[in-house]
């Protein structure tokens, strides 16, 4: 079964690729004004004021934006020594039950960070020195780690039809 074969499955890919562009542009902006702070350190002006509250903020985002992708491309540790060990059929069923766990994970995750969300969104949190509201952003972090539920169902979904169908799952990762 292949997972790209679907419109839906390449919609979804098209955005999962730009949620980890838009982290990989984060992270490469933010090490770049990181660099400019540091050179004008260096040269003997001050900080950049307010930098470290738009880059506390900013690593939320780019290190959640990556994790749809990582779950896409089934970069998620796996041990298949018994799967392995016992043959096909319960290879793929010891697929299906680590792609449940794994998707149990990023369901309690999703439901901490509603929470978190909801607490700074309620307590009226901000950053310390700019004073930017943090609630938008942790948002943003939840949406994201939904994002990472919907990409686990299907794969979740797949595994569990490559097991009933007894064939090998193909989730295609080389062409992501």
């Amino acid at each position: 079964m292949n997972i790209s074969q679907n419109p839906y499955q390449k919609v979804l890919d098209k955005a999962i690729e730009v949620m980890a562009i838009v982290g990989f542009t984060g992270l490469v902006l933010i090490a770049f004004m990181t660099l400019i702070d540091v050179f004008f350190r260096y040269i003997g002006f001050s900080r950049i004021s307010g930098l470290n509250d738009v880059e506390e903020v900013a690593f939320a985002i780019v290190i959640a934006s990556c994790f749809p992708a990582g779950l896409r491309k089934g970069n998620a540790v796996t041990v298949r020594v018994f799967g392995s060990l016992l043959g096909k059929k319960f290879y793929n069923w010891f697929e299906v039950f680590g792609s449940l766990l794994t998707l149990l994970f990023f369901s309690i995750v999703f439901y901490q960070f509603f929470l978190f969300s909801l607490d700074c969104f309620y307590a009226g949190r901000t950053t310390s020195t700019l004073e930017l509201l943090v609630w938008p952003v942790w948002f943003s972090v939840t949406l994201i780690m939904f994002s990472c539920i919907c990409v686990q169902f299907l794969i979740f979904y797949y595994s569990i039809v490559s097991a009933f169908n007894d064939v090998s799952q193909n989730f295609d990762t080389q062409k992501f």
